[in-house]
């Protein structure tokens, strides 16, 4: 697996090579704020399973830019809201999936997880390739990887930028009339709720 560290080249050599790698059906390792990750293109998502030996029923989460959002999802208001407040950052929002993106990604089941990454180097690829398959780059059950120096996948490319906070983004599900905390991350249960419902909230999820 070839290597590019970041101080070694400059962003724009990695994101040069990354973008190449990508744009031939390769498989890249990204860091972003969270966890470092392993990138495709969507239609080339299908190695991101075999890399991993990821169970082919769970779905693949994407990463976009702001501009990009509504070419792969469908957004309601909660997601807007939630979109608007913690965007960029780590906060994976599943949404109803535009018919553009695979079956592949979704695993038949018709929503897609989407996040923008607050990753400098990250977000920067995805404005030069448009929505990549991202998920963490681990096998699959085993501890996602805050340093290059953890990932258990193999790539084409490994882009290494240093650690990373190591803890997965928070997942909400807007697809339903009640949201769906499906994992809690570095964005709490309480400050979705806030967002959503305001400070007088007399409800549960």
């Amino acid at each position: 697996m070839k290597i590019i560290r970041i101080g070694n080249f400059s962003i724009d050599e990695a994101l040069k090579e990354a973008k190449r790698v990508l744009e031939k059906g390769g498989l890249v390792i990204v860091p972003t704020e969270t966890v470092y990750g392993i990138a495709s293109k969507l239609e080339h998502a299908r190695r991101i399973y075999k890399a991993k030996k990821r169970p082919r029923d769970k779905p693949l989460p994407v990463q976009t830019t702001l501009c990009d959002i509504e070419k792969v999802a469908q957004m309601n208001e909660k997601a807007r809201l939630l979109a608007k407040k913690f965007w960029p950052g780590p906060l994976t929002i599943v949404m109803k999936a535009k018919p553009t993106v695979p079956e592949v990604v979704t695993a038949g089941t018709g929503k897609v997880g989407v996040r923008v990454p607050a990753h400098p180097f990250t977000l920067r690829l995805l404005e030069m390739v448009g929505p990549l398959a991202v998920t963490s780059a681990n096998l699959s059950g085993m501890k996602s990887p805050k340093s290059l120096e953890e990932v258990t996948v193999e790539a084409d490319l490994a882009i290494d930028a240093g650690p990373v906070s190591g803890t997965p983004s928070t997942v909400v599900d807007v697809t339903g009339p009640q949201l769906k905390i499906l994992r809690e991350g570095p964005i709490k249960r309480k400050d979705i709720e806030r967002v959503i419902y305001g400070e007088n909230k007399d409800f549960l999820f």
